[in-house]
């Protein structure tokens, strides 16, 4: 058994797990920061779609079994509807969690991640102990938090999470130079800060990042793998891509 908490952003009790070392007792009384606070458009979004959307960034499993071993304790935070959890499972590792803030997809992961456990949580004060994990994924979760303050929050978290040579697998997505990209990057410069962040149709907010940024994001962790590739996004459009795998330094 390995470390996870039970409360949710909220402060309603969903799960109950043990050890209890591994958990962190969380003050849900006191209120997050504005910018850390849930996006309710955003998880209105996830809930609405989390029957219909499908994911397909690849889990290289080959990456992460070079670095872990089969009963490393892993997290899967923006696990989604638990494909990558699924994966993971499929691909020998026993010892998984997953952490997303959209209720209803955790609701469809229950069904495809049987065996995992799972709990809501918005990312900003991840309910785990330091030093917990010895994996955690961020799989296209960069994209749906999309002010530099939220993101450098995020990996903060991930980093405290991690234990000392932990490793910290993300993919996501990066700047197009396409047409058609360069226009919404263009449309919704003025409203939002950086470049490269703007609306769906469905209203919904993204990011795709230049590749600068990722670096100085990640720059804290020792890189080990990076690999640049063309996803197909859940919209079903081709976007520039990217996967990294790195380790918290000792």
């Amino acid at each position: 058994m390995f470390c996870t908490q039970n409360a949710s952003t909220s402060g309603r009790r969903l799960f109950s797990y043990t050890p209890a070392r591994c958990m962190k007792a969380l003050d849900t009384d006191r209120p997050a920061p504005k910018s850390r606070q849930n996006n309710k458009a955003q998880v209105f979004y996830w809930d609405r779609v989390a029957a219909e959307k499908r994911f397909s960034h690849p889990l290289n499993a080959g990456w992460l079994k070079k670095y872990l071993n089969p009963q490393a304790r892993m997290l899967d935070y923006g696990c989604g509807y638990g494909r990558t959890l699924g994966e993971l499972s499929h691909a020998g590792f026993t010892n998984l969690a997953g952490a997303d803030f959209s209720e209803e997809m955790l609701a469809r992961a229950r069904v495809e991640a049987p065996g995992c456990r799972l709990i809501r949580n918005d990312g900003s004060n991840l309910p785990f102990t330091n030093d917990c994990f010895d994996a955690m994924l961020l799989f296209a979760v960069l994209t749906c938090v999309p002010a530099d303050e939220q993101q450098r929050s995020l990996l903060a978290e991930a980093y405290r999470v991690l234990r000392p040579g932990g490793i910290l697998y993300v993919s996501d997505l990066l700047i197009n130079n396409d047409e058609r990209n360069r226009e919404r990057y263009q449309q919704y410069e003025l409203t939002y800060d950086p470049y490269g962040v703007f609306e769906l149709p469905e209203g919904v907010v993204v990011r795709h990042h230049q590749r600068e940024w990722i670096e100085q994001l990640l720059s804290p962790l020792k890189q080990l793998e990076w690999m640049d590739f063309t996803v197909t996004t859940m919209n079903g459009n081709e976007s520039a891509a990217f996967q990294y795998l790195g380790r918290k330094r000792r």
